[in-house]
């Protein structure tokens, strides 16, 4: 099941505390930081997608 925007900003905004928290170790936070590159990148995804459903709603 693909997971909406919403949850996936969600997710990226927990990482980033997690990162941010000073407990987490190195290697937690590279694994972290790499799930938060790929959660941007599926964000970019959904976003490109949704404007170009935008763009074809506003050429009918």
């Amino acid at each position: 099941m693909t997971k909406s925007y919403e949850d996936l900003i969600s997710e990226l905004k927990e990482i980033v505390k997690k990162i941010e928290d000073n407990e987490t170790g190195l290697d937690e936070s590279i694994a972290l930081y790499e799930r938060g590159a790929l959660i941007i990148s599926q964000c970019e995804e959904l976003l490109a997608s949704a404007e170009l459903k935008i763009s074809m709603l506003g050429r009918d």
